[in-house]
């Protein structure tokens, strides 16, 4: 979801402030159709074959990008779920934690495409400090031309998947394409950029703790930023930005100077997705007809996740779709991990008390072994029904 659990534990802000530069202006440019580097007979698309794993490379401008179609068993055509990165340079299979996600939505009949993000794995490019948005969001529409050209997956069932930065990247390809049959977004923000990577400074700082004599005034400010997470005009989107400034205030190790200006009025008023670091990507999710899954943990530190239940829900019931769902899970942080706080250290510590439980000494030695066999973390705490639900709607859908 989203995105990997392990680097979003140890990258903390600094990820999505590098995502949150000053922008430029963009000019779209016509791309030739991707070509994938194979295909798999037609022939063998209305025969039962068994479970199997595909690489793909498509050249995207001037990214070449690596990854796996993964294909349930039986007879296709197939649905599928494209897999969208968040900030980070995450693997195909986001260090190997996003397997069992991708094993569930196996069982429920839909394939999966996912790939290195350029810069890491077999993927080569670097992505623009100004338009990184962009690029990913074309990245994506040219993996759907690729995926949609296949003879053994359904051009009526593509789906993405994604969190985090990934939040704003589908809702552009969402703007851009007809392609795209539905959405599943996890920890997806519902405000900017700038005002998603200010929260996650804020929230972070917080977990560094306050002192004694501001305990009192951190309760007082948690409760009138609750109040204020309904906003819906300019001026209470700046209240809610004012008390987010009034807990950086009380907050000591709380970082200072990049990145967290109010958006102005004229900008949030025209919410201009080419100004991609002010852009809100509600305004998209509130026009959709495709159904969505909002999936939101009360424990996150890295998004306002009261702020994107209320807005999703609200987005969501005027598009009107009656698939459509929002979830907001308690007790799960970004990853939808349990966690009894969100803050970094607790998730350190949950994720170390397990790869110990499982005999490993470190962290990158349990990835290798999840890479191998990814149902070894089948018992790793996700959220209860986490992964439930996520099989369950996508089965729901084809019915």
């Amino acid at each position: 979801m989203k995105h990997s659990v392990l680097r979003v534990v140890i990258c903390g802000v600094l990820i999505v402030l590098a995502a949150c530069a000053p922008q430029s202006a963009f000019t779209p440019t016509s791309l030739p159709v991707p070509t994938p580097t194979s295909l798999l007979e037609s022939s063998s698309a209305g025969q039962p074959q068994p479970p199997r794993v595909e690489e793909i490379s498509f050249q995207s401008g001037s990214f070449h990008v690596v990854g796996d179609l993964r294909l349930p068993a039986g007879k296709g055509p197939f649905p599928v779920v494209v897999f969208v990165h968040g900030s980070g340079t995450d693997d195909r299979t986001n260090g190997g934690f996003a397997l069992p996600i991708m094993e569930r939505m196996a069982r429920a009949g839909y394939a999966t495409f996912s790939w290195d993000t350029p810069g890491s794995g077999e993927s080569t490019g670097e992505f623009s400090r100004t338009r990184r948005l962009h690029e990913k969001a074309q990245i994506l529409l040219d993996a759907i031309e690729v995926i949609k050209a296949r003879p053994d997956i359904d051009p009526q069932w593509i789906g993405l998947n994604g969190g985090s930065q990934a939040g704003y990247v589908m809702p552009l390809a969402l703007s851009r394409s007809q392609d795209i049959a539905f959405m599943i977004c996890g920890a997806c923000p519902g405000m900017s950029g700038v005002d998603q990577s200010t929260y996650q400074a804020m929230a972070l700082a917080i977990c560094e703790g306050v002192p004694e004599e501001q305990a009192g005034r951190r309760t007082e400010l948690l409760a009138e930023l609750d109040a204020a997470r309904t906003y819906e005009t300019y001026e209470e989107y700046v209240h809610y930005r004012e008390v987010i400034t009034s807990l950086f205030a009380i907050a000591p190790n709380a970082p200072h100077g990049y990145g967290f200006e109010v958006v102005p009025r004229e900008a949030w008023l025209a919410n201009d997705p080419e100004i991609e670091d002010w852009w809100n990507p509600i305004d998209v999710i509130r026009h959709t007809t495709i159904p969505v899954l909002a999936i939101l943990g009360d424990r996150d530190p890295r998004i306002d996740p009261i702020q994107a239940a209320i807005a999703y829900r609200e987005a969501l019931e005027q598009a009107g779709n009656p698939r459509s769902r929002v979830e907001l899970v308690p007790g799960a942080n970004h990853d939808m991990i349990v966690s009894d706080t969100g803050c970094p250290d607790d998730d350190n510590r949950r994720l170390m008390q397990y790869v110990q439980s499982k005999g490993y000494a470190s962290l990158s030695e349990a990835q290798e072994a999840l890479r191998k066999d990814p149902g070894l973390i089948s018992e790793f705490p996700f959220a209860p029904g986490f992964l439930d639900t996520l099989e369950q709607w996508l089965k729901d859908l084809r019915r």
